[in-house]
C-alpha cells in the first residue's frame, strides 16, 4: 500500500484523495502538522505536500505527477487546460477559507501561528480578508456562475474527468465558510464528484473565525 503524506486542507492534497478514491487505491493516510518541517524535508528534501511514498520507496512529491504514477490506466484524462480557471478561482477562494481553515482541529497554536507568518506575507493579515469578505465573494460568485454554464454535468465533459477534480479540490474549502451559498448546480456538482471518489472530508469543518 502507498503512504501519502499530506494536510487536510489542502487542495492539493485533497485532489490526490479524489483521485485516489475515484481510482480505488487504497492508502495509508499520514497528517502532517502544518509546522512540521523537518518531517517533509526528510523524505522529500523540501516541504511541500502532498508526498507519495511507494510500496518500492520512491517518492513522488508534486499532486499532479502522483495522481499520474497512480493512474496507470489512465483513466483520468484532461481534457482542456484550466491552469487559468484555477488561478482565479485560488484567488478568491484562498482569501476567504484561510482565515477559517487555521481553525479546525488540524492546525494546533503552533502551527496556526506558522501559518499566519507564511501565508500572511503574500495576502495580508487574517483579520483584513475577513474585513474584505464581500469583495471576494462578489468576484468569485462571477466565475461561479460562469462555471455553472460550463457542467454538462461535469466540466465541458459528460463523463468526469481530471479537471473535475482539480477543480473540486479547489471548491470544496469553500464548504467551511460560514454561511457561503453554493448556486444549485455547483453544490450538486461536488457532491456527485464526492460520491464517485468516495471522498470522505469529515476532519474539517465549519469553524470560528481568528
Amino acid at each position: 500500500m502507498v503512504e501519502l503524506f499530506h494536510y487536510i486542507h489542502c487542495p492539493f492534497c485533497v485532489r490526490v484523495r479524489l483521485a485516489c478514491g475515484y481510482l480505488d487505491i487504497p492508502f495509508k493516510s499520514t497528517v502532517i502538522p502544518y509546522s512540521d518541517e523537518e518531517t517533509p524535508r526528510s523524505i522529500a528534501g523540501k516541504k511541500m505536500l502532498p508526498i507519495l511514498k511507494t510500496e518500492d520507496a520512491n517518492i513522488i512529491n508534486e499532486s499532479l505527477d502522483i495522481i499520474k504514477f497512480l493512474d496507470q490506466e489512465q483513466r483520468l484524462k484532461q481534457n482542456h487546460n484550466v491552469d487559468m480557471l484555477l488561478s482565479e478561482l485560488g484567488q478568491n477562494i484562498h482569501s476567504l477559507v484561510m482565515p477559517y481553515w487555521v481553525w479546525t482541529p488540524e492546525f494546533s497554536p503552533e502551527d496556526r501561528e506558522y501559518f499566519r507568518q507564511k501565508k500572511e506575507v503574500k495576502r495580508g493579515p487574517l483579520e483584513e480578508l475577513i474585513n474584505n469578505r464581500s469583495n471576494f465573494e462578489s468576484k468569485l460568485n462571477v466565475q461561479l456562475k460562469q462555471l455553472e454554464t460550463e457542467l454538462s454535468p461535469f466540466y465541458k465533459s459528460e463523463k468526469l474527468t481530471l479537471n473535475d477534480i482539480l477543480i473540486a479540490s479547489h471548491l470544496w474549502g469553500l464548504y467551511i465558510l460560514p454561511e457561503f451559498q453554493f448556486p444549485t448546480h455547483i453544490h450538486t456538482y461536488l457532491q456527485t464528484i464526492k460520491k464517485l471518489c468516495r471522498f470522505d472530508n469529515s476532519s474539517q469543518f465549519r469553524s470560528k473565525p481568528c
